[in-house]
C-alpha cells in the first residue's frame, strides 16, 4: 500500500478510502509512545481493499464479481473467498493488517474460513434461541477484527455510517434459498487525551441484501468501498438498453433470454452459463477497466466454484510474517499519476 498527502487531482469517490489509509497509518505512531514515528517501530499499517462487487442470482447459482478501485495507488481489489463449500465471502475496507514492531501481517481474509467454521461449532448460551449461522460467524469476526482495532489511537476520518471492515455472505438456506448479507463493522472512537484516542469496534450491523422485499425486481446486486465512488450501475444498463450493453446480451439467444429475465426483475429465472459470461465483458465495460476482475460462483448442488480467481490467491490462515526489512510506507516514492 502506499501513502501520499492529498490531492486536489485525487477524485472526491477516492478521498474516503485515502484519509481511512493515513489515519491508518498514522494511529499507532501516536498509540505506541515508546517508538518515535521515525522509527516506524510503533507503525500500524492497514491495506485497503477497495472497489466494486456484483452478485446475481440465477436459477440455480450465485454468482458474484469483483474488481478494485476507488482507493489509492496499491490498494487491494475485494477479497472474494470461499468461507465453505456452501458459502461465498467478500471482504472490503480495512482487511490486511502489518502490527507495529513484530513483522507479523493479520489478513482477515487469510483467517476468515477457520474462523467461521470455529464460530458455527460454538455451543449456544440459549436452547430456544433460533440458529443464525449469519449471526454466528458475525460474532466470529468481530472477535478477530477487535484486537487489531483496539491498536488504533489517532481518530480516524471516517462519516458516522462508514464501516471499517464490510463483509459480504452469501448461502443457501434449506427451505429458504439464496441469500445474501452485509455485516459492517463500525468503530466508535473517545479522545483520551490530546492526540490519543480509544478505538473500540462495535458489533457488527447486518443488512440483507438479498432476497429483497417482496415486489422488488431481482437482479444484479451492487455494493462498494469505498460507498462513494461511482457505481457500475450495470443493472441500470441493462434496463435503459444501453446500445454497448446490448450487443453483448443478444450475443447468443441463452444470453438474451437471460438478460430479458434480469431486465423485467427475475433474475432467479435465468441460466447461469450466459450470465457469467455477460458479466464477464460487461463489467470491464461499466468501469472496471485497468483493474482485474475476480469471479466466482456458488451452485445451488455442487457448492463453490472459481470462474476467474484471484491473480495472487490468499494464503492460508494463522499470522503471516512478513520480511524483517519490509519498506514502511513512509519510504514509499510520490504519487506518479
Amino acid at each position: 500500500m502506499q501513502v501520499f498527502p492529498l490531492q486536489k487531482t485525487i477524485p472526491k469517490g477516492q478521498r474516503s478510502a485515502c484519509l481511512l489509509a493515513l489515519s491508518l497509518v498514522a494511529a499507532v505512531a501516536f498509540g505506541q509512545r515508546s517508538a518515535p514515528p521515525e522509527s516506524g517501530g510503533g507503525e500500524i499499517v492497514a491495506n485497503l481493499a477497495t472497489g466494486h462487487v456484483v452478485f446475481c442470482v440465477t436459477h440455480d447459482s450465485i454468482i458474484v464479481a469483483a474488481t478494485g478501485g476507488g482507493g489509492e495507488v496499491g490498494s487491494n481489489g475485494p477479497a472474494v473467498l470461499p468461507v465453505s463449500s456452501g458459502r461465498i465471502g467478500v471482504l472490503l475496507g480495512a482487511v490486511d493488517w502489518t502490527a507495529p514492531g513484530t513483522g507479523k501481517t493479520t489478513r482477515f481474509d487469510s483467517e476468515l474460513p477457520a474462523v467461521a467454521a470455529n464460530a458455527l461449532r460454538r455451543p449456544r448460551q440459549k436452547a430456544y434461541q433460533e440458529p443464525s449461522e449469519i449471526e454466528d460467524i458475525g460474532v466470529g469476526v468481530l472477535e478477530l477484527i477487535r484486537p487489531v482495532v483496539d491498536q488504533i489511537h489517532h481518530k480516524l476520518d471516517l462519516a458516522p455510517d462508514e464501516p471499517l471492515v464490510e463483509l459480504i455472505l452469501a448461502d443457501y438456506v434449506q427451505d429458504y434459498g439464496p441469500e445474501i448479507w452485509s455485516l459492517r463493522y463500525r468503530v466508535r472512537q473517545e479522545n483520551l487525551g490530546p492526540e490519543f484516542w480509544q478505538t473500540r469496534i462495535m458489533r457488527p450491523a447486518y443488512i440483507q441484501l438479498f432476497p429483497p422485499e417482496k415486489g422488488q425486481p431481482r437482479t444484479f446486486i451492487e455494493t462498494d468501498y469505498p460507498a462513494n465512488i461511482a457505481p457500475l450501475n450495470l443493472a441500470q444498463h441493462v434496463e435503459q438498453s444501453d446500445p454497448q450493453f446490448t450487443r453483448i446480451a443478444n450475443i447468443s439467444r441463452e444470453s438474451s433470454e437471460a438478460m430479458t429475465a434480469i431486465a423485467n426483475g427475475n433474475s432467479t429465472k435465468a441460466r447461469t452459463s450466459p450470465v457469467v459470461d455477460f458479466m464477464r465483458a460487461a463489467i470491464p465495460l461499466a468501469g472496471g477497466k485497468g483493474n482485474s476482475l475476480v469471479m466466482a460462483l456458488l451452485d445451488m448442488n455442487r457448492g463453490f466454484q472459481w470462474v476467474l480467481p484471484p491473480q495472487q490467491p490468499i494464503p492460508p490462515g494463522k499470522t503471516q510474517q512478513t520480511e524483517p526489512d519490509a519498506p514502511s510506507l513512509r519510504n514509499r516514492g510520490p504519487r506518479t499519476h
